[in-house]
């Protein structure tokens, strides 16, 4: 009987496409082998609802019924082991409903930071399994409790292996500003563009090699058959929600389309029916909203007016960019692209206003937000100046130039299918 999560029904529907899919996952190559690499091993494993095999299975069903294997512990990213906890709030030390395995939080939780995995609960095991699909942004906290979970295991010389996973934005796109050192946080942990174009399993070997202060004895379990050009559709692969908001592989793109919108108060259609690909708020003209973004000419980007209202009954208008996977412009300059139209559409529209906001019962300072997202101060001292996005994009070149070469050794794949658009160095008008 396969795990059904709450909320994830849907996504049975979907899963019988998979069985004959493109793309072979890295626990799908796992399986081939009967868990060699697992055999006799006390194992802990990272995970949530998107970590599941072509055929739907979980990778925690997967591995507490493997021959040989011995699943002791569970930990889970932010959004928790089941995928359903809202962002940013709160996570406690659970037990799995099914294996009755103890479930550890690897984001804050109400009795301490445990963002980072802790002797304690790495203790007993002799090797730690990851098996979670991220958004290949850098902002999305997969991947810095990837980097954690894997310093913890190099202290403690414990295994760690990764089972790689698509990058839903494929493996070629680079886009975005380098990482500030005077902003490293959970949201912003490596100096890489917020693009950066790896898998997990590359993002890993990269993080072993050039981010530890001690390596771990990592192993990465590659895929069959997908290739750096791929978009998430070419997989034949179904979308798995890998946190609420992100219920669509439009939702997965969207993210770094319009996430950075939510920071300093601009709805992207959360709780409605397309979340992050909204941009939207109240009393605005959305038909001239529309036409002033579509004549940006952004590739493959088309602004279509829309009213809509989301889970709790609140009322917004905006647009709705509807994203063309194989031909997208600049994804992340999106944000800042909106940002100018707003500013030139609505009237007293001030983005960078209000320096707090509430969030999950406490105020955030929503500027620093802002950059620790972004990932610089600079963006929004340029937005701020009046700099035309098309500039800010060009300043991002020189740091994702040296990016595609400094990732070059750790890539697994190779080049087969021409992606139609890749660097940041493409403008939009």
């Amino acid at each position: 009987m396969r795990r059904v999560f709450p909320g994830f029904v849907s996504i049975l529907l979907l899963l019988s496409v998979a069985a004959h899919g493109a793309v072979s996952l890295g626990i799908d190559e796992l399986e081939k082998t009967h868990f060699a690499i697992l055999q006799g091993k006390r194992v802990g494993l990272i995970t949530n609802p998107s970590g599941a095999d072509s055929h739907g299975r979980s990778a925690i069903d997967v591995l507490a019924h493997a021959p040989g294997v011995k699943l002791l512990k569970l930990f889970g990213p932010e959004h928790g082991i089941d995928g359903l906890t809202p962002a940013g709030k709160n996570l406690r030390i659970t037990r799995d409903p099914r294996t009755h395995l103890p479930v550890y939080p690897l984001f804050q939780t109400a009795t301490g930071d445990f963002r980072h995995p802790s002797a304690d609960q790495f203790a007993g095991l002799d090797v730690v399994v990851y098996d979670v699909q991220d958004l290949g942004n850098r902002s999305y906290t997969f991947i810095s409790t990837l980097g954690n979970a894997m310093d913890e295991a190099a202290q403690l010389r414990i295994k760690f292996i990764v089972l790689d996973r698509p990058n839903p934005l494929g493996g070629v796109r680079i886009e975005g500003p380098r990482l500030d050192p005077a902003l490293k946080s959970f949201v912003g942990e490596y100096d890489i563009p917020l693009v950066y174009g790896l898998t997990p399993g590359e993002l890993a070997k990269w993080i072993n090699a050039r981010y530890l202060r001690q390596p771990c004895q990592l192993s990465v379990v590659p895929m069959k058959g997908w290739t750096r050009g791929m978009v998430w559709e070419d997989t034949r692969l179904p979308w798995v929600p890998t946190s609420p908001n992100v219920p669509t592989i439009r939702a997965a793109r969207g993210y770094t389309a319009t996430g950075m919108l939510g920071e300093i108060g601009i709805e992207s259609g959360l709780g409605g029916p397309h979340p992050f690909e909204m941009v939207a708020g109240n009393g605005w003209n959305i038909g001239l909203l529309a036409v002033r973004f579509n004549a940006l000419r952004i590739p493959g980007v088309h602004a279509v007016p829309e009213s809509y209202r989301t889970d709790d009954g609140s009322a917004y208008d905006g647009v709705w960019l509807q994203i063309d996977p194989r031909n997208a412009g600049n994804l992340t300059a999106i944000s800042y692209q909106a940002i100018q139209v707003l500013q030139r559409t609505v009237g007293g529209f001030e983005p960078f206003a209000r320096s707090h906001h509430l969030s999950y019962g406490a105020w955030k300072d929503q500027l620093q937000m802002f950059d620790k997202c972004t990932g610089t101060s600079r963006v929004r001292a340029q937005l701020q100046d009046g700099v035309p996005v098309n500039q800010i994009i060009r300043s991002w070149a020189p740091g994702v130039s040296r990016w595609a070469v400094e990732r070059a050794p750790f890539l697994l794949y190779g080049m087969t299918r021409a992606a139609p658009m890749t660097m940041a160095e493409s403008e939009q008008p």
